[in-house]
């Protein structure tokens, strides 16, 4: 095993039993596969490549999927544990990863790298490597060490709330790729996460305030990077929880969804410009765990895990599309049963539009191992309603 390295996992296509649609199953190997978080970019080669994570002969690695022909190139060399995650900055041609204490360019073509910075503790890098729009700056998530009094399991979510109450010094760092400068240009002893650079707007991104989201008075905020300024987006005053906030491919407006923080009532799918202009929400009938689109018109939602009953009495394990009929949000239509466990974040299906909108990707270990898919959208109006 080593980068460079050639596999080809054999495309296996179906039709969903629900909706009818093909779906391909794009990856198959006795281990781990699943597509980036759902706010990360991963597109390259004009849209026909992108960077995925792979356990593969015990070991996570990064690799290229090549959509034309099934590829898949092993992209890092990475030895120990952990699973990497990254962003591709189009304009760098490079992918931003961070393994240990390591902050690493990768070239896309010759996957050649070079280290940009270390962070020594007690300051540890608790986020991805997010690029600015004009490729100059790594915005990332620092977090100061928390140790435990004695050992324990780490698993999904473990230490979630604990780090709630702690309110550990967080602090954003704005990192020169050029030369590896770091800056800190805003901290708070509160747990912090979700740091997301605008695709076009070099000097805006948006972080949260993390932890349950019913305990968090406000979740989602705007930083300038330049100057340090900080702001509500979406004030959250009201009853509702809000959150899963991510870019439009404008790069000017967020989209999220919330709930009741008592857990009644209808569901809310929004968005809004990073300035706090352009506000529009809407009410959902149904829950998912997370949503994504391009703009406001089609949404795409992943319902819930498959044996986890939510606060609605039952367990909706699909790929679900909303469309915006001009006054409000239609659906959902089913679009694909994804049947994942949602048992750590290589399983959850995360799903996101293709670039040019056509189809989704999603992430699913309905098979027992996480793999990745890909479906094509078609006519939403042929695609069956969830009732």
């Amino acid at each position: 095993m080593s980068k460079g390295r050639v596999y080809q996992d054999p495309q296996f296509r179906y039709n969903d039993t629900y909706s009818g649609r093909e779906v391909v199953q794009l990856t198959n190997y006795l281990g781990h596969s699943n597509h980036f978080y759902f706010t990360d970019p991963c597109w390259f080669n004009a849209n026909r490549s992108m960077v995925f994570t792979s356990d593969r002969e015990n070991q996570s690695n990064l690799f290229r999927y090549d959509l034309d022909d099934g590829k898949i190139t092993q992209m890092t060399d990475l030895q120990g544990r952990g699973r990497p995650g990254g962003c591709v900055s189009l304009i760098n041609n490079a992918l931003y990863f961070w393994w240990k204490d390591r902050l690493v360019e990768l070239n896309l073509d010759t996957l050649a790298e070079r280290v940009i910075c270390e962070m020594r503790g007690p300051m540890l890098a608790r986020g991805r490597a997010n690029p600015t729009a004009d490729g100059k700056y790594i915005c990332t998530m620092l977090m100061e060490e928390q140790p435990e009094d004695k050992p324990s399991i780490s698993y999904s979510y473990s230490r979630f709330r604990e780090y709630f109450h702690l309110k550990p010094l967080s602090q954003i760092a704005r990192i020169e790729i050029a030369t590896g400068k770091t800056e800190i240009i805003h901290e708070d002893h509160r747990y912090m996460g979700h740091v997301n650079t605008s695709p076009a707007v070099p000097d805006i991104l948006t972080y949260c305030h993390e932890g349950p989201w019913n305990w968090i008075d406000q979740r989602i905020w705007g930083l300038n990077i330049q100057t340090g300024e900080t702001w509500k987006i979406r004030p959250q005053e009201g009853d509702y929880s809000i959150g899963h906030e991510y870019w439009f491919a404008d790069g000017e407006h967020i989209g999220y969804h919330g709930r009741p923080r008592d857990e009644s009532g209808k569901h809310v799918f929004g968005h809004i410009k990073w300035d706090n202009t352009g506000w529009v929400e809407d009410l959902f009938p149904f829950h998912s765990t997370h949503f994504h689109s391009l703009d406001e018109k089609l949404i795409v939602g992943d319902g819930t895990a498959a044996f986890v009953f939510t606060s609605e009495s039952a367990a909706r394990p699909y790929i679900q599309l909303f469309k915006w009929d001009g006054e409000r949000y239609v659906g959902p239509r089913i679009l694909a049963y994804h049947r994942s466990t949602f048992n750590d974040q290589h399983a959850h299906p995360h799903p996101r539009f293709t670039p040019d909108g056509k189809a989704i990707l999603y992430s699913s270990d309905l098979t027992a191992y996480s793999n990745m898919y890909l479906v094509e959208i078609g006519e939403f109006e042929d695609l069956p309603e969830l009732t």
